[in-house]
């Protein structure tokens, strides 16, 4: 089994580094004092990072693991097993992970009535991926287009409205933003999911008529992905919101 997963994973680099990513993660939180750890910036990216350790751990280990997949399968759907390992992205990845990172955007936004609207999107988002597990013509184990599409459309408007509080807001006045690191990895996860978006949108034209073109897309959106976990490391190793530690709160 071991020897599976090993030969799974081989030359997949991208895993290698979220799999060192989600290690990291938990070896810096647990440094964090009892204080910061209850604190949504560091709590939230901490979650964050073990989310797609775990999505992208057991979705190899499910492609080795059939017997155990079949069984979960069989838990969450009506329909015959097909050997796929979906249901672990569309659940972690496509919801509990999207829905964290709507969480941390609505964390970082100060005016009341944007906090509001990402709430709303926040709500919008959680009643249609209840809705996925009760409508009977929707199984999770199946490609949800309309879940990776509103999930990736309303992280780009929270997004959007960060910047707009960023530029309106009295408490961003009193901070120089580009020692801000949710500037940052705001900012990379705006490209991030913008990146994503279009290649969703362009999926059928990029991947049956230009290949190269949506190799580099899937290529650039996981360096864009890697580098939003080192940000989310970063400051969970140094136990701030801030580069200069003469910028803190």
């Amino acid at each position: 089994m071991v020897n599976d997963f090993l030969s799974r994973i081989e030359g997949n680099y991208y895993g290698y580094l979220v799999y060192l990513f989600g290690v990291l993660a938990v070896i810096f939180f647990s440094l964090l004092s009892r204080e910061k750890k209850k604190k949504p910036e560091f709590l939230i990216p901490f979650l964050i990072v073990v989310v797609v350790f775990f999505y992208e751990f057991m979705g190899a280990f499910l492609m080795v693991n059939k017997s155990f997949n079949e069984k979960i399968h069989q838990l969450i759907s009506n329909e015959p097993f097909q050997g796929w390992n979906l249901w672990v992205y569309n659940i972690f990845n496509y919801q509990v992970s999207k829905f964290l990172f709507l969480l941390l955007l609505w964390f970082n936004i100060h005016s009341k009535r944007k906090k509001n609207a990402v709430l709303f999107l926040m709500i919008i988002f959680s009643s249609y991926c209840i809705f996925l597990y009760i409508s009977p013509n929707s199984e999770i184990t199946n490609f949800q287009p309309l879940l990776y599409f509103l999930g990736n459309g309303l992280i780009i408007i929270a997004s959007g409205l960060f910047f707009i509080d960023l530029v309106t807001e009295d408490y961003f006045v009193s901070i120089n933003p580009l020692t801000y690191w949710p500037f940052w990895y705001i900012t990379l996860i705006l490209f991030q999911m913008v990146i994503v978006f279009l290649g969703d949108v362009a999926f059928e034209y990029l991947a049956f008529e230009n290949v190269p073109v949506y190799k580099f897309f899937n290529t650039l959106s996981m360096v864009l992905y890697l580098l939003i976990l080192g940000v989310f490391l970063r400051i969970l190793f140094t136990g701030s919101n801030f580069i200069y530690s003469l910028n803190k709160k």
